[in-house]
């Protein structure tokens, strides 16, 4: 990757070091554009092509398909992580002898989907502790039993960027005949992610952080083909079913249709999607940001952004940092770290301030009693930016 040309793409890094993609991606000049474009024709006096209801989702989901080894029948557009969420619970219809096995650092977002739809269900919620930020295999295996039907987790946890053992989880999830529901929004986009190799039932993603789509309001869920047609929806909207035989332009002026004879539901991931109108203009923004990133290619992301992580775990050891869930094990690294200098957060809290003053991005994030200062470059970040957030924290901390 070039970075001068990457970061061309972006001009808020005149201005400011961003290393908050955990917290929040930035948007390239082209997706502004894309998010533009399928609307701006009015401007000019012409109509909408409404072709495009259906063609634009299409490249979306095949671009999304691509960054993660899909099948675009696999992908579901949707808002961002926790509607994903949402519909592959509502598809699993659990009841009350069943049980949801997840973990405490997960993401408060996630906790209250499978809190509320317990509670509506029934069943019961299995929640296993972390250890200093790390999950133990035994502690997984004591949890589970033949009531585990659904194993909920993030496949990089938010608060220490740890990159569970997906592996383990699917064969956890096998040994109980329980379905695995990933939140992967830490993980997809920034480090390598491939369904093949995870293999889960369902992966919901928001693209408002290492997919580069803040604020336009979509992202996908995964659906696993072998399971697409095994469960069922509660509700499906009319775009959702088969196209009409004749297609839409000639269904709609036929005088003698009825409206309570319907096709089915498609036999794609789409029939979980909004089931109207889709948002064409942001789902051609969301489309043309993950095309970028498949352009530069999801390894050399993921060498790039391992080898920040890398020069920044280096600096902060050798400066005196403590490192939350330090591991030497590569492949339990993602684009996140966390570190800390004081036990007292608050005076944590006060340097993120005081670097942010001095136009350095960071965040501080906390959760079942491990935290610190967050760190997350993504692909246009350089060492640069890496040795100048060192170089500012040696100035608020000599």
């Amino acid at each position: 990757m070039r970075a001068e040309k990457v970061r061309e793409e972006f001009p808020v890094l005149r201005k400011w070091i961003y290393l908050n993609t955990a917290s929040q991606g930035l948007i390239p000049k082209r997706t502004f554009k894309k998010l533009l474009e399928p609307i701006s024709v009015q401007e000019k006096g012409e109509l909408l092509d409404i072709h495009l209801e259906e063609k634009i989702p299409m490249d979306a989901r095949r671009q999304v398909a691509k960054l993660i080894g899909a099948h675009p029948d696999e992908i579901a557009l949707m808002t961002s992580t926790t509607p994903g969420l949402k519909v592959a619970l509502l598809m699993i219809n659990l009841t009350e002898k069943d049980e949801i096995l997840s973990f405490d650092l997960e993401f408060p977002g996630v906790s209250s989907v499978i809190e509320s739809y317990a509670r509506f269900k029934g069943c019961k919620v299995k929640v296993v502790k972390h250890r200093n930020g790390f999950y133990l295999p035994e502690d997984l295996e004591k949890k589970i039993s033949e009531r585990t039907k659904v194993i909920v987790s993030s496949s990089v946890q938010w608060v220490n960027g740890l990159k569970m053992d997906l592996k383990f989880l699917r064969e956890i999830a096998d040994k109980c005949g329980a379905y695995l529901i990933l939140d992967s929004i830490q993980h997809v986009g920034s480090i390598y992610f491939n369904v093949n190799d995870v293999k889960p039932d369902f992966v919901a993603v928001g693209g408002e952080k290492w997919l580069l789509s803040p604020w336009i309001g979509v992202g996908f869920l995964y659906v696993s083909r072998s399971i697409l047609n095994e469960l069922d929806f509660p509700c499906y909207g009319l775009i959702n079913r088969d196209r009409p035989p004749e297609g839409w332009e000639k269904y709609w002026p036929k005088i003698d249709k009825e409206p309570w004879k319907l096709s089915s539901p498609c036999s794609k991931a789409s029939k979980l999607e909004w089931g109207g109108t889709p948002p064409i203009a942001p789902i051609s923004a969301f489309a043309e940001s993950v095309r970028l990133l498949n352009e530069i290619g999801i390894e050399k992301i993921h060498c790039h952004n391992l080898k920040l992580k890398e020069k920044l775990v280096e600096e902060l050891v050798e400066y005196g940092a403590t490192i939350v869930s330090y591991t030497e094990d590569k492949d339990s690294w993602s684009s996140i770290t966390t570190f800390r200098f004081h036990r007292d957060f608050e005076k944590d809290l006060i340097i993120a301030r005081k670097l942010r003053e001095k136009g350095i991005v960071v965040s501080v994030r906390g959760c079942s009693n491990i935290g610190g200062i967050r760190v997350s470059p993504h692909f246009y970040n350089t060492e640069e930016d890496i040795e100048k957030l060192v170089e500012g924290l040696r100035k608020l901390r000599p």
